[in-house]
C-alpha cells in the first residue's frame, strides 16, 4: 500500500479552503494558516509555509523567485490574503 506524500501546497490548499468553510469568509492570515497546519501535525517549517503563500502560491506576488510558482492566492490591501478564482 503507497501513501501518497502531501506537498506543501498541498496541505496548505486544505487549510485554506477548511479556514474559508470555518470562518465564512475568503479572507485570512498567514500566521492563521500556519496555526492550522500545525494543529494538523504538520511536518513543514513555518518558514517554508510562509514563503508558500507569500511568493509560491500567490498571483500577485512582487517577485517570484521560484522556478514553479501558483495563481493560488492573492494578497490583499490589508495585508491578509484569499483564494483566488472562489
Amino acid at each position: 500500500m503507497l501513501i501518497e506524500k502531501k506537498t506543501c501546497r498541498d496541505e496548505l490548499l486544505i487549510a485554506v479552503l477548511e479556514l474559508i468553510k470555518t470562518t465564512g469568509k475568503n479572507e485570512f492570515t498567514i500566521n492563521e494558516v500556519i496555526t492550522f497546519m500545525n494543529s494538523r501535525g504538520t511536518t513543514f517549517k513555518k518558514s517554508t509555509i510562509r514563503i508558500h503563500i507569500k511568493y509560491r502560491c500567490c498571483a500577485n506576488a512582487k517577485k517570484r523567485y521560484h522556478a514553479t510558482n501558483y495563481d493560488d492566492l492573492i494578497m490583499l490591501e490589508n495585508g491578509s490574503y484569499s483564494l483566488n478564482n472562489i
